[in-house]
């Protein structure tokens, strides 16, 4: 194990790049995986029509056609977006709190996001947005649920790392008592069924126009993130090093924050509450390659992708032809994998090596 780690360390574009391909590879079999198996060959042709125009599809059915790329392909590409935004939100809200059990749904994000999000759909209050406003709500929740966290657990200019835990999760059960409240006095029965599957987490029904908002928010994310790595570096080895380092710390920690819960509220806005992504994640990574941003961010990404997506398709073929929301898979994967990595302690967050 420890030359594996030693050699994903030190060669760091070649592990990313096998996993880049590893990624695209899940893509196309993840899109042919379902009630109705089509082949790796076909779903390749189709995309690489539907993309570039390159090929003949014409022996294709219309109906093999709308499966891929109307169906699965937005389903599978969504998946693989929200993976990588809960994986990066993770990260940065560990450097953020400079605690391993950080995460938005430690920290209430996704619940506050939830309960934006759950308010827009369940009660219409931001129906003058039209097609955003659940979006828009998902962000105003997760906005102020870590605010409130925030501040509640500052001490001063400090912030202990276990009193933050402790209000984001007092946080997270108040704003979860809120969606609850609101769905209870839901009065369309439909509308309570909609809101509570998707309350669970679900990619389940995705259109193209959904990864709009996730599209154009991950890359700037991820490379804002990515530019302030060495300055995430300099936070975890305390406040008073990162300053003597020239570190505008007020600014890094707002820059976590903004990104993380913008990243977040859309994702939660489009797929619903998906937990122990953002927190198993950057565990996993760091247990590989140790607590080094520029290396800890472009494999979560990578990483993050790779597990929603395959999450997914265990969410549609073990009920088949039914399916189970992709929360509670990933709450069950990640609960006793999150336990037995602090029972065996494969984690490294404050060494760099």
């Amino acid at each position: 194990m420890k030359k594996f780690c030693d050699f994903v360390k030190n060669h760091m574009v070649f592990s990313c790049g096998v996993l880049f391909i590893v990624l695209l590879l899940s893509v196309v079999l993840c899109i042919g995986i379902g009630p109705v198996s089509i082949p790796f060959e076909t779903v390749w042709r189709v995309m690489f029509y539907k993309m570039f125009g390159i090929g003949d599809i014409s022996d294709i059915s219309n109906s093999t056609q709308n499966i891929v790329w109307f169906l699965r392909t937005p389903r599978v590409l969504l998946g693989v977006l929200v993976g990588i935004s809960l994986s990066v939100s993770g990260v940065a809200m560990q450097a953020f709190t400079k605690n391993p059990l950080a995460s938005p749904y430690v920290l209430g994000i996704s619940s506050g996001a939830s309960c934006g999000a759950v308010l827009a759909m369940a009660t219409g209050a931001l129906s003058f947005l039209g097609e955003y406003a659940t979006s828009l709500g998902a962000f105003g929740g997760a906005m102020v649920s870590i605010l409130i966290v925030y501040y509640l657990a500052k001490t001063g200019r400090d912030i202990a790392p276990i009193k933050l835990v402790l209000v984001g999760t007092a946080v997270s059960a108040m704003f979860t008592a809120f969606s609850n409240f609101i769905v209870y006095k839901t009065p369309d029965d439909s509308k309570v069924r909609e809101v509570t599957f998707w309350m669970l987490g679900s990619v389940a029904g995705a259109e193209w126009k959904d990864l709009i908002p996730l599209a154009l928010i991950f890359i700037p994310g991820i490379i804002v993130l990515y530019a302030a790595a060495n300055s995430m570096n300099a936070l975890m080895m305390g406040e008073s090093s990162a300053v003597t380092l020239g570190i505008n710390v007020n600014f890094v920690r707002k820059l976590n924050v903004f990104v993380a819960a913008l990243m977040t509220g859309v994702s939660v806005a489009v797929a619903g509450s998906i937990g122990f992504v953002g927190l198993v994640i950057p565990h996993i990574v760091r247990a590989v390659v140790g607590a080094d941003h520029k290396r800890v961010i472009p494999l979560s990404v990578l990483t993050g992708g790779i597990y929603l997506i395959w999450v997914d398709v265990g969410a549609r073929m073990f009920d088949a032809p039914g399916e189970i929301p992709i929360g509670i898979i990933t709450s069950i994967i990640g609960a006793p994998f999150f336990l037995w990595m602090i029972k065996v302690r494969r984690y490294s967050f404050g060494n760099k090596s």
